[in-house]
């Protein structure tokens, strides 16, 4: 496995597989997309009945491109840092120096600037998405992407560059939101789970190619273009957003746009017929106004003024925390250095390793959303944590067997893979399976600053962990891995099949129902009126 682990073959044949295999999605969806969109059965086709058309699958996926960046920026300060913080890439003798020399804990603190950044951007999230357009926040996530890593890639000193990581943490915690809302709203029921993925699987892409351009180009100066790369791509996605895509129908609707949304809706599903899925989205929007229940601040869900609602923001809260707290911070970001300290200072291994996980988190994405729906959410927690534990764990062994680096490379593999098959797809899509509509903008941004406070915690006290447990640091996260697997299975409640709208009943009177249920139809004839005008 040593040495399998050293051959370039290696990583090009799983490259390439990983390529063919998205090849081959893509053509799949592009067959069910012509099936159900021939134009001789298109005037005939309802909208609902559609699946990948090829306009609203590009709009999901120039949206959801945004977890790129997002996977970029956790995993580009990995390769280079030896490089940046010692010196050790050589002087080009350029306009800009060749490194940043500091201490494992600054750059430490460097590495939790962007978590930093990613709690204020998940905070912003919850007013900016009540009070812009999905695709306005996704552009100006854009903006922040790249003004952050053109100050890391032309910085001259520490805090420039810590800045430039804490504005992309900002892009990071406010893009995870908008883009998830974008691509759940433009997609048809048929299509949301897989569209709905996207961003997960290209956030481990970005991780992975980072880490694989990081291992060749980390030198004078070009380590500097891995940031500047993502500002290259972050504007390409800005300019596709902006003249390539529509704003959300239901947005528009609420903003009572309807001519606008009319004609968004038209476009997303390729001149299918779309009068009855219009009617509904317009009688969804009367059903909100005419119900009047006040949207839940982060005070209201936090003094309790609902129990049932304020558990289940706790549980999102926690499930979101268990995508970094059980230790895939330092197995992503330190990575580099932890494998290199294990196998006495190889670092050719080191890097190799690093790529095969960066490999085994992508593939493990694409299993996870092939099996969620037969396996379901609460069960795949539970595995993924079990599997954390073990790796865990596994960790520890390796660590005092260092001369059995087969321990070290067995536990490195399960811990990502099993990882990715829960605690890094769940959390993203679970908060609206679990809290009703008018509390989950609150909610969701609660467990998105959950989410990246521990991101920074650990981030951040790594060094210090290292510096002080050594070769027994992982045992913190055997405990916490463990902790959190009990609380899956006491208390995370399965949400597979579940309706969405069910919650809201849970929180809305009776009488307040009843109202609403025979009131729907003659607000679904007015609405049909005004699509036949």
């Amino acid at each position: 496995l040593r040495k399998l682990l050293k051959s370039p073959v290696f990583f090009l044949f799983f490259y390439c597989f990983l390529f063919y295999f998205y090849i081959a999605c893509l053509i799949s969806l592009k067959k069910t997309s012509l099936t159900f969109c021939n134009h001789n059965t298109m005037s005939q086709t309802k909208s609902q009945e559609l699946g990948f058309p090829t306009y609203m699958t590009f709009c999901a996926t120039v949206a959801a491109f945004s977890g790129f960046h997002v996977g970029w920026a956790i995993g580009v300060p990995n390769m280079p840092q030896q490089m940046i913080t010692k010196c050790l890439g050589g002087d080009a003798g350029g306009a800009l120096p060749p490194c940043l020399p500091m201490s494992d804990t600054t750059w430490g603190l460097t590495v939790s600037a962007y978590a930093l950044g990613g709690i204020a951007g998940a905070l912003i999230s919850k007013y900016a998405n009540a009070l812009y357009s999905r695709r306005t926040n996704i552009m100006a996530t854009c903006v922040f992407f790249i003004i952050g890593n053109l100050l890391s890639a032309v910085s001259v000193n520490v805090p420039m560059y810590s800045v430039g990581r804490a504005i992309v943490g900002i892009a990071a915690g406010m893009c995870g939101s908008s883009s998830a809302i974008y691509v759940a709203e433009v997609s048809t029921n048929r299509s949301r789970g897989a569209l709905g993925s996207l961003f997960e699987m290209f956030l481990n892409f970005g991780i992975l190619i980072a880490q694989v351009l990081g291992r060749y180009l980390s030198y004078d100066p070009v380590w500097r273009f891995l940031w500047g790369l993502s500002s290259i791509l972050a504007a390409i996605q800005l300019l596709v957003m902006l003249f390539f895509t529509v704003e959300c129908p239901r947005r528009l609707c609420a903003s009572k746009e309807y001519d606008a949304a009319a004609a968004s809706l038209q476009k997303l599903r390729a001149g299918a017929d779309i009068e009855e899925e219009f009617a509904q989205i317009l009688a969804a929007r009367q059903r909100e106004q005419d119900n009047a229940i006040p949207p839940m601040s982060f005070w209201d869900i936090l003094s309790c003024k609902d129990k049932h609602i304020l558990w289940r923001t706790i549980i999102v809260m926690v499930i979101q925390a268990y995508n970094q707290a059980g230790g895939i911070g330092p197995m992503s970001v330190f990575s580099s250095t932890i494998f290199s300290s294990l196998f006495n200072g190889d670092t050719s291994l080191a890097s190799n390793l690093v790529m095969a996980n960066g490999a085994v988190n992508t593939a493990a994405t694409f299993i996870s959303i092939a099996i969620v729906h037969k396996v379901g959410r609460k069960n795949l927690m539970i595995s993924s944590l079990f599997g954390t534990t073990l790796a865990s764990i596994l960790m520890v062994v390796g660590a005092h067997n260092t001369d059995k680096p087969g321990i070290i490379i067995a536990a490195s593999i399960i811990f990502l893979s099993t990882y990715s098959l829960g605690c890094g797809v769940i959390p993203w899509f679970i908060a609206p399976e679990l809290v009703p509509m008018h509390a989950l903008s609150s909610a969701t941004a609660l467990g998105g600053m959950s989410n990246w406070l521990m991101n920074f915690i650990f981030n951040y006290t790594w060094t210090y962990m290292d510096m002080n447990l050594g070769k027994n640091a992982f045992i913190v996260f055997v405990v916490i891995n463990f902790v959190g697997l009990l609380f899956m299975i006491f208390f995370m409640p399965e949400t597979t099949g579940h309706d969405l709208d069910a919650d809201d009943s849970k929180t809305v009177g009776k009488d307040q129902q009843a109202e609403s249920g025979a009131s729907s139809q003659s607000y679904e004839k007015k609405e049909v009126e005004y699509l036949e005008n």
